[in-house]
């Protein structure tokens, strides 16, 4: 059967700026990031080694997982290539105490879940493994020995298993809480209530490499946290120097796949939509962690959901950064 010139016409008035649309969902045009300030002495971005020898290791609980198109979690990725997203946790052990950065998917995530309009349930969906808690109790490690829980910021992926630990004082920035609409990402139950200790985290004004701001938690110099701007009103990213020496940096959700780092790219705008809080400001600290990884090219970026990053490094119980290679009995 052929179509009318009128159909014709009508169909492409149609189809064209669905097609443009979908593109500038994904991305296109690209989000120019430039540095907004000069790096004027190479040693503004060199990371500071501990004060002594590290006894710090960590491990990363994958609590679930997702696939999806490259294109849908990196300005610019592939519509033809498939990824995998990581929910994860990580947990650090040091003489001092023992914490959480993050929590990943908790027990109570399919109900949580329930909670956001029909769109996000598409955008988002997951699949669970086991939470962190399960885990950590799987390997002997009762959840009331955790003390200290610290949050890169306080998405419904992320806090998910904040309740999960109900002996653990949590740690964020006070700002994550000024505004956690089920819109932006954030479902409250996970941390409503009188249950939850907060303990807000107040940095210092002492600089660690390109941050003006910093925690040492321990006061070694192993565990460093530093605020990032952008993503959240409140995220937070951490440092780790681990016994073998190596450096990590978790960096929350600044960008979701290591290469947004490496070649200064954002999410794709309709994620930014969603989930990012600043672009202006998001895309200087990406471009802050670009010049951090040129200066030191020994630092490994660990972003919270980037499974090929986080695979590569192994999962829980497998110890990352000891003199040897173990497994945690």
């Amino acid at each position: 059967m052929k179509l009318s010139s009128k159909t014709l016409i009508a169909m492409s008035l149609t189809i064209v700026p669905l097609f443009l649309f979908l593109l500038y969902f994904l991305g296109y045009p690209n989000e120019n990031i430039t540095a907004t300030r000069s790096v004027e002495k190479e040693n503004n971005s060199l990371i500071p080694k501990p004060k002594e020898k590290s006894k710090l290791v960590f491990s990363i609980l994958k609590t679930g997982e997702a696939k999806t198109l490259e294109a849908f979690v990196i300005e610019g990725g592939s519509v033809l290539k498939v990824v995998t997203v990581a929910h994860s946790g990580f947990y650090v052990q040091h003489p001092k105490g023992n914490f959480l950065f993050d929590t990943g998917l908790g027990t109570k995530i399919k109900e949580q879940f329930q909670v956001f309009p029909l769109y996000l349930k598409l955008l988002m969906d997951y699949q669970l493994i086991q939470t962190a808690s399960g885990q950590l109790e799987s390997n002997g490690i009762k959840t009331d020995s955790i003390q200290d829980v610290f949050f890169s910021h306080l998405h419904w992926d992320h806090a998910s298993g904040l309740k999960d630990f109900p002996s653990a004082k949590i740690h964020s920035l006070p700002g994550e809480l000024n505004n956690p609409k089920i819109e932006l990402g954030y479902i409250s139950s996970q941390f409503d209530g009188d249950s939850v200790n907060w303990n807000h985290l107040q940095f210092h004004n002492i600089p660690y490499a390109s941050y003006p701001k910093s925690l040492d938690w321990f006061g070694d110099g192993t565990a460093v946290f530093v605020p990032m701007k952008g993503h959240s009103e409140g995220s937070v990213g951490l440092f780790l120097h681990t016994e073998n020496r190596e450096t990590f940096f978790f960096t929350g959700d600044i960008v979701w796949r290591k290469e947004g780092f490496l070649n200064k790219k954002h999410k794709p705008r309709g994620a930014r939509w969603i989930v990012d809080y600043d672009t202006t400001t998001l895309g200087e600290e990406i471009s802050r962690v670009h010049e951090l990884i040129k200066v030191n090219p020994e630092l490994q970026v660990i972003p919270a959901h980037d499974h090929d990053v986080q695979g590569a490094l192994g999962f829980y119980p497998k110890l990352i950064g000891g003199s040897r290679s173990t497994v945690m009995r």
